[in-house]
């Protein structure tokens, strides 16, 4: 069973929330910008600087995190990945709505250049896993997380439209 434990110092001490599933809003729990150190057992959480999901994020995978860096005392929200991690698959768009050409990705691109697509993309389709999309080349910039069966039919409403430079499948 996978979970999360959250402790309000460093090191593992002071107090401390466990978690098996999604947490939209950590306020609820009167644990919201409170972390310092977590450990996690089973599968990858996603911690947010946001409620609901949203904002800069961090991935952890399994493991004891005994300081938390830029994440100390943000996290506002947790997603539990459930998704099955190998055989990772998205399709890439040039256009909104799905339109335009297309390129099939199983595998993380440093540069979309080399496939002659960087800065071009308007819509995504993820079909397996879960991917880290970033706005500049070798994995740089400003970062968003897809998750299997994600289908955002247009980048211009979060600002990201023809700005796609480089992706990551989660491992």
């Amino acid at each position: 069973m996978s979970k999360i434990v959250l402790y309000e110092q460093p090191n593992f001490t002071g107090k401390w929330k466990e978690f098996r599933g999604n947490v939209p809003d950590l306020a609820v729990e009167l644990f919201a910008k409170t972390a310092r150190s977590l450990k996690v057992e089973g599968k990858h959480w996603v911690a947010y600087k946001g409620k609901k999901f949203t904002g800069d994020f961090v991935v952890y995978g399994a493991g004891d995190y005994n300081q938390l860096g830029d994440m100390d005392t943000q996290i506002e929200s947790l997603r539990l990945v459930k998704e099955e991690l190998g055989n990772p698959d998205i399709v890439l768009y040039e256009n909104i709505n799905f339109c335009g050409q297309s390129r099939n990705v199983d595998e993380d691109v440093a540069d979309l250049r080399r496939a002659e697509f960087d800065h071009l993309v308007s819509s995504h389709k993820v079909k397996q896993g879960v991917w880290i999309l970033y706005d500049e080349v070798d994995y740089q910039g400003n970062r968003l997380i897809t998750f299997q069966g994600d289908e955002c039919a247009d980048y211009r409403e979060f600002g990201w439209n023809d700005k796609l430079a480089s992706l990551k499948a989660l491992k």
